[in-house]
């Protein structure tokens, strides 16, 4: 039976973009002040645009709009042209007019730092899943993740036994070790690997961190492909697992 996810609003995105057009309002306001026009009487006057602060306030407004408005709320904007549903079938999803067979997924990677989910099909296309946009998002994460890892276990089990080495983004993985920046390391030296969140102002950041011969590597994992596949076959091949 194929699962349903409704669109949700965006509150957050949302606020974000109003913070983002509040910046710009305060930048208009103090650019008109030598006019003599005053939009915001009360806070922006000849007295505070001459006060030393007003000089920071007048060069961060345009970035902090930009950042809030195209980075912070781009998923508001998204929202307005999103489809009302998104169907989860035992083969693929639906999402409007599009849809995407689970078979021709070659590539899933999910971008933690904006909770996107990027799906790349075998044609090159890439379907963008803005999961701040859909109910039960962490369900719908899963849902996904299984059935395309479960398509896409299998070829890189083959390919593996084959003796090839297999990128995943940020890492390879072959049958001697996981291979970072050029460098292998031997699955006998790896202590621990786990994932660590890590929270910077308004973003959270998600890290694989392995700790392998006293050295601690963290791997931003946005940049990390088919992670779901790479996860399932780092606890086959662990020692420790």
């Amino acid at each position: 039976m194929p699962i349903r996810h409704y669109r949700i609003f965006p509150r957050y995105a949302f606020y974000c973009v109003l913070a983002g057009l509040a910046a710009i309002y305060v930048f208009c306001a103090m650019v008109l002040v030598p006019a003599k026009i005053y939009i915001l009487p009360y806070l922006i006057t000849p007295d505070f645009v001459r006060y030393k602060g007003a000089f920071f306030v007048l060069v961060l407004a345009i970035p902090a709009a930009i950042y809030l408005i195209g980075w912070k709320g781009n998923d508001f904007f998204a929202w307005l042209r999103t489809p009302q549903v998104l169907i989860l079938g035992a083969h693929g999803l639906q999402l409007g007019a599009t849809t995407v067979a689970f078979a021709d997924v070659t590539r899933l990677r999910h971008r933690h730092n904006r909770n996107h989910l990027l799906l790349t099909t075998r044609d090159g296309k890439t379907l963008r899943l803005r999961l701040d946009l859909w109910d039960d998002a962490h369900a719908l994460v899963a849902e996904v993740e299984e059935a395309v890892g479960e398509v896409l276990r299998h070829d890189v089990e083959r390919r593996l036994h084959a003796g090839d080495t297999v990128p995943f983004g940020a890492l390879a993985l072959s049958a001697d070790g996981l291979v970072h920046k050029g460098q292998l390391i031997a699955w006998s030296s790896i202590d621990t690997i786990r994932t660590q969140s890590d929270a910077e102002a308004m973003d959270v950041d998600e890290h694989l961190v392995i700790v392998a011969n006293g050295r601690t590597r963290k791997i931003d994992r946005s940049k990390i492909d088919n992670e779901p596949v790479l996860m399932v076959c780092l606890m086959q091949r662990l020692p420790s697992a």
